[in-house]
């Protein structure tokens, strides 16, 4: 708040993020199989609170679950330094979601033994190819599936 307790309109950038964010959400929500979660609570190994953009559990004792992050990251518009410091940020941010259902050899925080499939979805690829491979290939060795809507 700024003073005289009015608010700064939300920037227009925000905004779209926002409203990208909670369209995804949508969909996952009335397409996807089994029970599905957006904004899901889980608590890292770290011990700090995470929420996880879409979490899915596909309701088989042994089958998966899904973790996605929604990132509404413009990547044509930073430098290739800010390009890996978001890259780095947002793996460490799965993986700490991933960490955060598995307990023990394989079995995830329901006592289930099943795997953990981790996605992140972005709304448009680069426009730089090389760009475009750098981002999908550190993804894809921290085994984080990249999805471009």
């Amino acid at each position: 708040m700024v003073s005289g307790g009015k608010r700064r309109p939300e920037p227009e950038r925000l905004k779209r993020g926002k409203g990208f964010h909670k369209k995804i959400q949508a969909q996952w929500e009335s397409e996807a199989e089994g029970s599905v979660f957006s904004e899901r609570w889980v608590i890292k190994k770290t011990g700090r609170n995470g929420r996880v953009d879409i979490f899915v559990n596909d309701d088989d004792p042994d089958g998966c679950i899904a973790i996605v992050e929604i990132k509404a990251s413009d990547w044509d518009i930073m430098t290739k330094q800010a390009v890996m410091r978001n890259i780095r940020r947002q793996i460490r941010q799965v993986w700490g979601y991933i960490e955060s259902q598995i307990d023990g050899e394989n079995y995830v925080s329901t006592g289930e033994r099943k795997s953990v499939s981790p996605g992140i979805l972005f709304p448009t690829k680069p426009k730089d190819v090389e760009r475009l491979k750098l981002i999908e290939r550190l993804f894809i060795e921290e085994g984080i599936v990249v999805v471009w809507r």
